[in-house]
């Protein structure tokens, strides 16, 4: 009996009982499958029977199966051998050929698909392996139930039938049943997480096609997330609301809403560690985020505490080859409490045994062995800190960068004795060679001509023919973005020549996209009355960092302003800055607040409830680097002050001094020149006045200025300013000099207090204040910056301070200081820097608002 290779191996169908299982609707295709293969075996059968008995009649000697070599058979054969050829070679050709031959009945004839409304039939028929012209194949047929059924999870329902095709051959029939369009998507229950958190963790999306596959794998999702979160309890239900429109485009659609019952929060019990036995477990849990009696937070925990913070934690004490090898986590009985079992293997704790220096043969010795071991940390025979140690390969690798060899390579290996707890260090040091700029190519540039930037360069020794100075470069990007906010971003990038040791120098300079500024405004003031406004400004005139800016001020109660000033980082060719001020400001005020209060205290016959405020004057600044980082100003200063009102002159004195100071400025700018990254900044400065200098004030200050700027995570910047001044007056009657004498309050020192809010507390057991101001001042300022975009940051401070006058000799027998604390919101605009916030006064006088806003335009510290 011949039977047809298509029904020759019927394969067992794995996948379908699976799906079974899973899915019942998916009975009815197996059925047909089963059917169709039963039907097809009995035709076979008949048709081969058929076949059989006719070619049995002509050669009965036929035999089915493999031949059985008997004596017999074997005579036989060699009798005939004779008489008839050889015909074995023909039964293989004959079987080949009854093979090959297929029965037309069991051709595909034509596919059709029903029940398909969304989809593409053209795109399900490249799914399908069964094609027109093949013969009907079982394990097609499967493997395109599989296709079609899984790997689309277009459909809930699947089934595959057979039909007599008319002229002969089969037609197959694939019917499905499509999964309805998810209309939109719903939470319910989920008080601790947010919506939109929730949806970003599902695999459903509005606008697709639902299946059970997506709902099973968002649900997997959903119940992840809540544990991550410490939500263990969390019960998760899907709920489909089939739509009852009419509409065809809304017949098939489905509402999928997740009924979330969080359950409590589950809290960290216990958290115990086995197999520490040279650290303790109390020493390991201060290191760990994860503390008893808060929430489990398993991303917090693995990502960051099994990975970093017990890791570093060991091995900056010696244990180099500690292992966390796992957790396990434990509950309580109702399943709200968790204890913790963190398993490590501390392995040996290990002493610095001896450094091995090796410096390639023919190296300039730039450093002394001497010199290179006391840059090295941990020293011989301490405990091996990974973290210091790691840290001093870093400084000794950029100490070469700095000399210019930045080829050069510092490669430690260390050598563990488990045995004795030693490790020994080789460093395999290798010097390269310096390198030599080539060409100095500046681009970006647009407004500003390239002399402003080329004499910057020069300056530093950043030239052709000169050595590659890594400390020039991050002192040249300083400079660049101290000449004024025109400039963005400077980025130094070396390429290749022709030469090894020499590279051309690439400055890439990014310029802001306006360097001017104009403004108009008004408002009224129950002081100045209505008031006009006007400002014009230019941070990059004529493209030689020239710094122009012009204000006016106009109210119709005898109230002005007037203020020109001028800046260029050169002068004279030299790399010496001038800053020039004049100005004359009058104002309109009334008796209240500190300044009223000394008017008031002096002149107690007055008849007016009002007083004239007036200074004019002008300054001019020269500052120039006498050193690296260093740098030296002088500042000359001549200011008139004067106050009267309609009955008297309250006040008419003059000032004329000259200040010394010096600072060293390593602060680092990467995006504006009011945002440092890092570094610090530091001055210390001398003022006179009066004396050989003439004008009727005479005084000394004494001031000590200190900012530290730290980069954390996410490019947030923690920032550090204080101030320490102290004042010598020869003047009789402190009266007369008190706007020369230290006050706190406003935006610049205390924020959430008004200007001059901040002076002299009255001795203890007196309640005379001191308005007056103070000779002695101290106040500091803590920033945590956060950038919002390239122009806003966000900023959250706390400040302190105090004031101390003649009556306190020691500051320190009363400290006392007021508090303030608030957000403020840094906008770098048209070049320069918009400061608005609010601060809160923590130690106000009672009765007053404790809440006060502030803006104002220029830096910071």
């Amino acid at each position: 009996m011949r039977i047809p290779a298509a029904l020759r191996s019927i394969p067992q169908n794995r996948y379908r009982a699976h799906r079974m299982r899973e899915n019942p609707r998916y009975i009815g295709g197996d059925f047909i499958m089963n059917a169709i293969r039963n039907i097809l075996i009995l035709v076979s059968l008949i048709v081969g029977l058929a076949a059989t008995t006719a070619v049995a009649e002509e050669q009965p000697d036929v035999v089915f199966g493999p031949e059985v070599p008997t004596a017999e058979k074997q005579i036989d054969t060699d009798a005939d051998s004779k008489a008839v050829p050889s015909t074995e070679g023909d039964e293989e050709n004959t079987a080949d050929t009854a093979d090959s031959a297929v029965d037309p009945m069991f051709l595909v004839k034509q596919i059709s698909f029903q029940g398909v409304k969304t989809g593409s039939e053209a795109m399900l028929r490249t799914l399908i392996q069964t094609q027109i012209g093949d013969e009907v194949s079982p394990e097609f047929l499967t493997q395109d139930l599989k296709s079609l059924f899984k790997d689309t999870g277009f459909f809930a329902e699947v089934q595959v039938d057979t039909q007599p095709f008319e002229g002969g051959g089969l037609e197959i029939i694939y019917k499905v049943v499509e999964n309805p369009k998810i209309s939109g998507i719903n939470f319910i229950g989920n008080d601790n997480l947010d919506t939109g958190k929730l949806k970003n963790e599902i695999t459903l999306r509005p606008d697709e096609i639902f299946s059970d596959r997506r709902r099973w794998e968002s649900e997997r999702a959903l119940q992840k997330l809540y544990h991550e979160k410490g939500y263990y309890l969390v019960g998760i239900q899907t709920h489909l609301d089939n739509s009852s429109s009419t509409d065809e485009t809304e017949a098939n659609t489905v509402q999928v809403t997740f009924e979330i019952n969080e359950g409590p929060r589950v809290r960290i019990q216990e958290i115990n560690f086995i197999g520490n036995e040279l650290v303790s477990e109390k020493a390991l849990q201060k290191k760990l985020k994860t503390r008893t009696g808060k929430p489990f937070d398993q991303i917090l925990f693995e990502e960051e505490d099994l990975s970093l913070n017990l890791r570093n934690y060991y091995q900056d004490r010696g244990f180099a080859q500690v292992k966390v090898l796992g957790y396990e986590k434990r509950f309580t009985e109702d399943k709200t409490g968790m204890m913790l079992d963190i398993t490590v293997d501390e392995g040996p704790e290990f002493i610095i045994g001896t450094y091995t220096l090796e410096v390639q043969a023919g190296a300039k010795n730039l450093f002394s062995e001497k010199k290179i071991r006391r840059m090295l940390d941990p020293a011989e025979g301490e405990v091996f800190n990974r973290g210091s140690f790691d840290e001093s390969i870093s400084k000794l690798q950029q100490a070469y960068l700095d000399k210019g060899y930045l080829l050069s390579e510092v490669v430690p290996t260390p050598f563990f004795n488990e045995a004795d707890g030693v490790v020994d260090i080789t460093l395999r040091i290798n010097e390269g060679d310096v390198i030599i700029i080539g060409k100095v190519i500046i681009t970006g540039l647009e407004k500003t001509n390239e002399h402003v930037v080329k004499r910057e360069l020069d300056f530093l020794g950043i030239e052709s023919d000169e050595l590659l100075d890594v400390k020039a470069l991050r002192k040249a990007r300083q400079r660049l973005f101290q000449m004024g906010s025109f400039i963005r971003a400077v980025d130094f990038v070396p390429s290749d020549t022709d030469e090894e040791n020499r590279k051309d120098l690439r400055v890439n300079i990014a310029e802001t996209p306006r360097t001017g500024m104009l403004s108009l405004g008004g408002g009224y003031g129950s002081e100045g009355g209505i008031f006009g406004t006007a400002e014009v400004g230019q941070n990059n005139l004529l493209g030689r960092a020239y710094r122009v800016h012009l204000k006016g001020e106009l109210g119709t109660r005898d109230h002005h302003t007037a203020e020109l000033s001028f800046g260029t980082p050169w002068v004279f060719g030299t790399p010496t800055r001038l800053n020039a001020r004049i100005y004359d400001n009058r104002r309109f005020r009334r008796y209240y607040g500190t300044v009223g209060a000394l008017y008031n205290r002096a002149n107690p016959n007055y008849r007016y409830d009002r007083y004239v405020w007036g200074r004019r004057g002008a300054s001019v600044t020269l500052g120039r680097p006498i050193a690296y980082d260093i740098d030296l100003s002088v500042r000359l200063r001549n200011e008139h002050v004067e106050a009267h009102n309609p009955d008297a002159e309250l006040i008419n004195r003059s000032t004329r001094s000259i200040l010394f100071a010096v600072g060293r400025d390593t602060r680092d700018y990467r995006t504006s020149l009011y945002d440092p990254t890092g570094g610090a900044s530091h001055t210390i400065s001398y003022e006179y006045s009066g004396g050989i200098l003439g004008a009727d004030n005479e005084f000394q200050k004494y001031s000590a200025d200190t900012s530290w700027f730290y980069s954390a995570w996410w490019n947030h910047v923690i920032a550090v300013h204080a101030r320490a001044g102290y004042m010598v007056s020869k003047s009789t009657d402190s009266y007369f000099l008190f706007y020369e004498r230290f006050f706190l309050g406003g935006v610049d020192t205390v924020r959430g207090y008004e200007d001059y809010e901040i002076y002299p507390d009255p001795p203890e057991g007196s309640r005379a204040y001191n308005p007056y101001g103070g000779d002695k001042v101290f106040f500091a300022n803590l920033e945590y910056r956060i950038p919002v975009s390239q122009q806003l940051t966000a900023a959250l401070f706390f400040d302190i301070g105090q004031v101390w006058d003649e009556s306190v000799p020691n500051p320190f027998s009363q400290i006392n200081m007021k508090k303030g604390l608030g957000v403020e919101a840094r906008l770098n605009m048209f070049g320069m820097l918009a400061r608005l916030g609010w601060g809160y006064g923590l130690d106000r006088l009672s009765g007053e608002p404790a809440g006060r806003f502030h803006f104002t335009i220029g830096p910071g510290f």
